[in-house]
């Protein structure tokens, strides 16, 4: 745990900062159901064996100890008819967009998204107009100096919109970061939306992520994880009409003593949906991971294909993963799987490698490189690509 943290707070401290918290943005009293809601509800994660150290239902954190003006959101990249602003000023100019998509997407029915939701004040809106393609990447970077801090980042694309979404996370040390992402891509709209982040030894990061997905309409999610620290996202896209696509790809490389644990479904709720999931894990070290895939498919989403794939690469001796894939399917006429591997590298690649004239780890890495390829591929720019293949081998030396 960060630095301090000492217990789980309290509902007096958390009402506390609940009624010093903008109003504008939620008032006192749905703020304050939605900490209740916290309070009394489990994540649903328990420990799933000894390796595991840490209680996902007893986080630690002062909610009064943040000096909010300190966290900032910026923004870059060519808007056009787009609107990117940081949450606060949304709720002064745009107030019926925040409501909307609160109406849509109840992110306070996850125990970490009623959290967000309760203590929010730093955040995003991206909404982006009736088919109108931003030209340019929208680059959303959070910086965090100051901790807790709950940034939540909400976009929504009118029908026919397109766009992409980089999400950066540069948190201080030691910080305890829980945050949302809430995902409108209405029908015939195109979403790319990506997220990066480090956590290092001390810090806990957390990341509840809803998406909702209209008729003929699509939305490509990467994520990539790296760090010591404690990593937390869970995810849920629901594919709500007809012609609904979702492809997710995801990086997880935790090192030292770090914990991950992910939780991704994807709801086919329609007929003639699509879903695609990819994810490539490593642990090094002596790191421990958690992936839960879920694939939901309900009794009138006959014709619907599904998909989900998970790698995972141990690097270390002591690093443990476990890669929990599952299906609920409740109709006939469909087509999904689900696939999971867990090794560690192979010895005769190695030799192979070292035949060409690599040392070990010089193979050690190109093998773990190819690995994580694919996935890298997945996200939206070049430079993006570029940083992420850097993270990864200075992750691996």
């Amino acid at each position: 745990m960060p630095e301090g943290l000492l217990a789980p707070p309290t509902r007096d401290r958390l009402h506390a900062a609940a009624n010093a918290a903008d109003t504008r943005i939620l008032s006192y009293a749905a703020r304050a159901r939605a900490l209740d809601f916290y309070l009394t509800n489990p994540s649903g994660r328990a420990r799933p064996n000894r390796r595991w150290k840490v209680d996902l239902d007893a986080l630690a954190f002062d909610p009064l100890a943040s000096d909010a003006p300190k966290n900032e959101v910026a923004f870059s990249g060519s808007l056009g008819r787009a609107i990117a602003l940081p949450l606060a000023t949304a709720a002064r100019e745009h107030p019926e967009t925040l409501a909307q998509i609160a109406r849509r997407i109840d992110i306070e029915r996850l125990k970490f998204g009623a959290l967000a939701l309760g203590l929010s004040s730093l955040g995003a809106l991206v909404h982006v107009p009736a088919d109108y393609d931003v030209a340019e990447p929208i680059v959303i970077t959070y910086s965090i100096d100051a901790s807790p801090a709950f940034p939540r980042t909400l976009v929504f694309l009118e029908p026919g919109a397109r766009a992409t979404i980089i999400v950066e996370f540069r948190n201080r040390s030691g910080a305890f970061v829980a945050g949302t992402s809430e995902l409108i891509v209405d029908e015939r709209a195109h979403l790319q939306y990506a997220t990066t982040q480090h956590v290092d030894s001390g810090s806990v990061a957390v990341e509840t992520a809803l998406a909702q997905v209209g008729r003929d309409a699509s939305i490509a999610l990467a994520s990539a994880d790296f760090g010591d620290g404690l990593i937390v996202r869970d995810r849920e896209s629901s594919l709500d009409a007809a012609g609904a696509r979702m492809e997710q790809s995801a990086i997880f490389l935790p090192t030292g003593d770090g914990h991950l644990d992910v939780a991704a479904t994807v709801r086919h709720a329609a007929a003639n949906t699509f879903s695609q999931t990819v994810v490539k894990a490593a642990a090094g070290e002596r790191a421990i991971a958690r992936f839960l895939g879920n694939i939901v498919i309900l009794p009138h989403a006959a014709g619907s294909e599904a998909s989900l794939r998970d790698d995972a690469l141990i690097l270390g001796p002591k690093a443990h993963i476990d890669s929990v894939p599952a299906l609920e399917i409740a109709c006939n006429d469909v087509k999904a799987y689900h696939g999971a591997t867990i090794g560690a590298i192979d010895d005769e690649q190695i030799f192979y490698l070292r035949s060409r004239g690599l040392d070990e780890t010089e193979a050690r890495r190109t093998i773990a490189l190819g690995f994580f390829e694919p996935v890298v591929d997945a996200f939206p720019t070049a430079a993006l690509r570029e940083s992420l293949t850097h993270r990864i081998v200075e992750t691996l030396r």
